[in-house]
């Protein structure tokens, strides 16, 4: 690898370029410069729906991590964003990229019930998810023998819980289980893909303990002194549901026999 482009250098991307586990020349892409000012990286301006000729031109043969989300839940989805990302992929591949690592989301399984592996059905609910799907579709139908799709669980890390939003509130489906990964693990992998020059494979990164929400909120909020969630008091007496991402077969290709965080109860912190 001459070098190594993250596309979209956001909140995943400032970690891995922090680590540079692989001792490489990083670009990195952000709609902001200062947002790069602190990183590692050569910076590089790009807005999706930009030419993206040109941030391929300047990445070049590099490898690349595209990491570019659809946006804020709570707004409408970009009509274009699926077309730009696309586009987007195109530029690369014509431009030399002999790898380029696609980062998508489990929620493209929705709210399906019971053990969820890499080769389970796809039905996604969300706007954002079905766009993940259309994305990695079109990555592993054209360019296949240069992409690797990689979905993330719920990401946690030291700045970065779901604890945090969810502190106080009342809430319900206590007893779903969840499905987090840190970011230590996240970028593990990422690393050793990289390194292993991985592609047409679809991968996921999860923990592998998967508690019941309920348990799970209100021990780390305990951890970390915030004031408890309070779920619905059934949950407690109810089997276990939701969707339960196993990994397992992932993290072994990848050479990861074990993880920093196995259990979601290591990121609560406190």
């Amino acid at each position: 690898m001459q070098g190594l482009t993250l596309c979209g250098c956001g909140w995943l991307g400032s970690h891995l370029a922090r680590r540079n586990a692989l001792s490489v020349p990083l670009l990195g892409t952000s709609r902001q410069t200062e947002k790069l000012t602190d990183l590692p990286v050569t910076p590089v301006v790009f807005t999706l729906g930009d030419d993206p000729d040109g941030v391929a031109t300047q990445s070049g043969a590099n490898t690349v991590v595209l990491n570019i989300p659809p946006g804020a839940r709570k707004k409408p989805l970009d009509p274009q964003f699926v077309s730009h990302m696309q586009n987007l992929i195109d530029a690369f591949i014509q431009a030399g990229c002999q790898q380029l690592i696609f980062i998508s989301t489990t929620a493209v399984y929705g709210e399906q019930e019971g053990d969820i592996n890499e080769t389970s059905k796809l039905a996604p609910v969300t706007e954002s998810g079905k766009a993940h799907q259309q994305i990695e579709t079109y990555l592993m139908t054209h360019y296949a023998d240069r992409g690797l799709v990689i979905r993330l669980a719920g990401l946690v890390g030291p700045d970065r819980h779901p604890v945090n939003f969810l502190a106080g509130r009342q809430l319900d489906k206590g007893e779903q289980v969840v499905n987090l990964v840190h970011i230590d693990d996240v970028c593990s992998g990422i690393e050793a893909a990289l390194e292993q020059t991985l592609t047409g494979d679809t991968l996921h990164l999860c923990s592998l303990a998967h508690p019941k929400r309920g348990d799970y909120y209100t021990h780390c909020a305990q951890r970390r002194a915030l004031a408890e969630p309070q779920f619905n008091p059934d949950y407690k007496y109810k089997n276990a549901s939701g969707k339960h991402i196993n990994a397992q077969t992932s993290w072994r290709k990848l050479g990861l026999a074990s993880l920093q965080y196995p259990s979601p109860d290591a990121m609560c912190g406190g």
